[in-house]
C-alpha cells in the first residue's frame, strides 16, 4: 500500500545567490564536509587527469648518464685545442673520436660530442675537424631535466600528459591521487521513461541524469545515476538514503518544488536537515540545499535549464574542494546587447546568449529564454547575469 503523501508546503527561504551559496559552503564546511578526500595511488600510467594528493619527486635522474645530444662522434675536448680551418686536425676512431647516436651514453673519459655534419671523414680510421670543441658541446648531462629526489608536481595538480611523462621520466611509476568523488543521480517523476522506449501520451523521456552525470565527469567526479524514482514518498527516501550512504554527493533531479508532487525537500528533511530551500535566481530557484547522513544533498529543478544552473552553483563548487583544487575561473568578455531585455524584479536572472562577431564588436544575442528550452543550452556560447 502507498505511503501518504507528506502536507504541502511552500519555500522554506528565499535567499538571494550570494546568500545561498555562502550559507552552503559555511554550513559544510562547519561539518567537515569539504575537506580534500584521502589520496589512493594509482599507476601512473592510469592517472590522466587525476588530482595529486601530496607532492610528487623525482626517483631517478633524467638523464640518470650524460649522453649524447646529437648524431657524432665523443671527444675530449683537450684533443681538439689544435684545430682549425688554416691547419684541420685528424682525430683516430680507434682512440679519439667514438662514434655515437643520439641518446647513447658518452663513453668514459670523454665530454664533448662533435656533430657528424661538422666532421670530414677522410679514411676508415680517422676524421677531421677544422675547429676546436668546447667542453660538454651537444652532450645532455646527468639530471639536464630531472635531478632525483626534485619536486615533479605540487600537491592538488591536475595532471596532464606533459605532468604523467614528467612523472616516469623521474622514475615515479605510482602516484597517490584523489579520489573521483562519487557523484549520484536520482531522476525522479512517474511520468519518466527511459531513452528508447514506446512513448504514450504523459510520457517524458529521462535525459537529465546523462546531462548532470556528463557535467559531473567533466569536474573530474565520478557519477553515478540512479534508475528513476516515481512519485512514492518512501521510495524517494530509500533511494536518497541510499545515495547518501554510497556517495560524496547527492543529487535528486526534480520535485524540489513546492507541488503537489514534489517530496524532495520533505525527504531530505525526514532523513536529515534542511540548509537551503528556494533562492532568488531565474531560472533555478526551486533549489534544496541540505545534509543527510554527512553528505550534501541537492534537489534541483526537473527543468534542464534550471537544473544545469543549479548544478553549476552549487554542485561544481563541492566537487573541486573534494579534489582539492580551486575552481577554474569562467571566461568573462565584454559585449554588445541587440536590443533591451526585460527582467523582472527580486530575482537574479541568467540568461542564453549567443556570442558573435559583428565588425569590431562581440555582440550576445538572447537565445530562448524557457527554462525547460534544452536547445537554448545548444545553442548558447554564454550567460549574461542580470543582478
Amino acid at each position: 500500500m502507498k505511503d501518504s503523501k507528506p502536507a504541502r508546503t511552500v519555500y522554506l527561504s528565499n535567499l538571494s545567490l550570494k546568500e545561498a551559496g555562502e550559507k552552503w559552503l559555511s554550513e559544510l564546511a562547519k561539518q567537515d564536509l569539504l575537506a580534500p578526500l584521502a589520496g589512493e595511488t594509482v599507476p601512473v600510467d592510469d592517472s590522466l587527469h587525476r588530482v595529486t594528493a601530496e607532492p610528487v619527486f623525482a626517483l631517478a635522474s633524467s638523464p640518470h648518464n650524460h649522453c649524447a645530444a646529437m648524431d657524432g662522434f665523443a671527444v675530449r675536448f683537450t684533443d681538439t685545442v689544435n684545430a682549425s680551418e688554416a691547419e684541420p686536425l685528424r682525430l683516430s676512431l680507434a682512440s679519439q673520436a667514438l662514434p655515437l647516436d643520439t641518446g647513447d651514453p658518452m663513453p668514459e673519459g670523454f665530454d664533448t660530442v662533435i656533430m657528424i655534419e661538422d666532421v670530414d671523414p677522410v679514411s676508415r680510421e680517422e676524421i677531421e675537424i677544422t675547429s676546436p670543441a668546447t667542453p660538454w658541446q651537444h652532450v645532455r648531462t646527468v639530471g639536464e631535466d630531472i635531478v632525483a629526489t626534485e619536486l615533479v608536481l605540487p600537491e592538488n595538480q591536475l595532471i596532464r600528459p606533459v605532468d604523467l611523462a614528467a612523472m616516469l621520466a623521474g622514475g615515479v611509476t605510482g602516484v597517490k591521487v584523489r579520489p573521483r568523488p562519487v557523484v549520484s543521480i536520482i531522476p525522479t517523476g512517474s511520468e519518466l521513461v527511459q531513452p528508447g522506449s514506446e512513448l504514450h501520451r504523459g510520457d517524458i523521456i529521462e535525459f537529465n541524469s546523462r546531462l548532470l552525470a556528463g557535467m559531473a565527469a567533466e569536474w573530474g567526479a565520478r557519477a553515478v545515476r540512479h534508475e528513476i524514482v516515481p512519485d512514492d514518498f518512501e521510495e524517494l527516501k530509500r533511494t536518497i538514503a541510499d545515495a547518501a550512504q554510497n556517495s560524496h554527493i547527492a543529487v535528486i533531479n526534480a520535485g524540489s518544488s513546492a507541488g503537489r508532487e514534489d517530496f524532495t525537500m520533505h525527504a531530505i528533511r525526514e532523513l536529515g536537515e534542511v540548509l537551503v530551500h528556494g533562492v532568488r535566481i531565474r531560472p533555478g530557484k526551486p533549489v534544496v540545499l541540505g545534509v543527510v547522513d554527512r553528505t550534501p544533498v541537492l534537489g534541483i529543478p526537473g527543468y534542464p535549464v534550471s537544473a544545469v544552473l543549479d548544478m553549476e552553483l552549487f554542485t561544481r563548487p563541492l566537487v573541486y574542494r573534494l579534489l582539492g583544487r580551486s575552481e577554474p575561473a569562467r571566461r568573462k568578455v565584454s559585449a554588445r546587447m541587440p536590443r533591451k531585455i526585460a527582467s523582472g524584479l527580486g530575482a537574479e536572472e541568467f540568461v542564453r546568449v549567443k556570442v558573435g562577431k559583428v565588425g569590431d564588436n562581440l555582440v550576445a544575442t538572447p537565445v530562448e529564454r524557457g527554462a525547460g528550452a534544452l536547445m537554448s543550452l545548444v545553442r548558447a556560447d554564454g550567460l549574461l547575469r542580470i543582478p
